[in-house]
């Protein structure tokens, strides 16, 4: 599915595009790395329904061409703790999804 081709709104619309243009960008450029944001956002909503999400395009400063999104949980340091080991749980469920292109997997990193 194309980032712009769903009557219905996108899943992107769900968080906040820290860098808009560079991740649409970088996502267009991945086949399946849509796919994968709108199979994990469902069970991001599971784990963690109270809080607010939001999407940043990332280069590594130390390894060449090692690029990624990072998908932040705008959690609460009270319960941070429980907060990680519940992005454990959803890590693994990410990792099980079923998607068109299974190498776009590590390019969807996950933090709190």
């Amino acid at each position: 599915m194309l980032i712009h081709e769903s009557k219905k709104g996108c899943v992107l619309d769900n968080f906040k595009l820290i860098n808009r243009d560079e991740i649409i960008n970088f996502i267009s450029s991945h086949n399946g790395l849509l796919e994968l944001i709108e199979k994990a956002y469902p069970l991001l909503k599971s784990y963690f329904p109270k809080y607010s999400y939001c999407l940043l395009y990332s280069i590594d400063p130390e390894i060449i061409n090692l690029e990624h999104i990072m998908l932040f949980i705008n959690g609460d340091e009270k319960v941070y703790d429980e907060d990680c080991l519940r992005l454990k749980e959803l890590e693994n469920e990410i990792e099980k999804l079923k998607v068109s292109n299974c190498n776009v997997k590590p390019l969807l990193l996950v933090d709190i």
